[in-house]
């Protein structure tokens, strides 16, 4: 019987990946270690890792070679540093979304100007939505030989905290003057930590909270959801933000979208 040598996605990638420099970078290096031991241990996420990030850079390559080149040499400033990169990779995932969108003939093209926004999208007849990307992630204070968190506290979902997803959009108005001028913004927000990934982190940080009233002679709960009295878009600096959009892990397919009741579309 005569033997099979078995191909390895990563290697397969790294073959073919234009933009083969990267490959030296610190970030790649740890990405790909974090590959193999996600993999080994069966808790690979499949929407964010080190061979998903070879193919979406070199999709973005195929569409854009010049954006592509943007983007590697951000990676290669930065490298040493693990959260800027994960920023970074929070928009490939949402720039190469839009890429297939392209090709279908639904959207007329993907532009980078960073002195505008993160990501343009313009759609068919003209009209731009420009994203902000945000990579959400708790963090922790290390401490022992494990480098294990000292305190498990994340305050992600609170409308107050520094830490808060509330507070992380309304330094990016007012403090970087993002998001600010009148016309389609969108923050766009990866949950980029599996302790704080899904609806809750967003939807209560962004609301007053999730709240239940509770009968005091019944104890029974007489209801409960989000409070939306007095959310982030009732603060002024917010009216030209379209809408947030927010999902998990990499998962950009599965987005969600909160709109803002209060937008305007132009200043008066």
């Amino acid at each position: 019987m005569s033997d099979f040598i078995t191909s390895d996605i990563v290697t397969d990638r790294e073959k073919q990946f234009a933009l083969a420099d990267l490959l030296k970078c610190e970030y790649f290096k740890r990405q790909r270690e974090d590959y193999y031991a996600a993999r080994e241990a069966g808790c690979l996420n499949r929407y964010r890792n080190y061979a998903t990030l070879l193919e979406d850079l070199e999709d973005i390559h195929a569409y854009n070679e010049a954006h592509a080149k943007s983007f590697a040499k951000r990676f290669r400033e930065g490298s040493e540093d693990w959260r800027n990169c994960e920023a970074i990779f929070s928009e490939v995932i949402v720039y190469r979304a839009y890429i297939r969108g392209v090709y279908e003939g639904v959207i007329r093209g993907i532009h980078l100007e960073k002195a505008e926004s993160d990501i343009i999208v313009e759609r068919l007849d003209g009209s731009r939505m420009f994203l902000e990307v945000f990579c959400v992630m708790p963090s922790f204070q290390l401490c022992g030989e494990d480098r294990e968190p000292s305190v498990y506290s994340v305050k992600t979902h609170t409308q107050t905290e520094i830490a808060s997803i509330r507070q992380k959009l309304l330094r990016k108005i007012s403090r970087q003057s993002q998001l600010s001028k009148p016309r389609e913004n969108f923050a766009v927000i990866e949950l980029n930590d599996t302790r704080i990934a899904g609806d809750f982190a967003v939807l209560s940080s962004l609301s007053s909270g999730y709240k239940l009233k509770v009968g005091l002679e019944s104890g029974k709960v007489l209801s409960r959801g989000y409070d939306w009295y007095n959310s982030v878009f009732d603060d002024p600096s917010t009216q030209y933000l379209r809408g947030v959009i927010y999902f998990s892990l990499g998962d950009y397919e599965s987005r969600k979208f909160i709109f803002n009741p209060n937008f305007r579309s132009q200043s008066t």
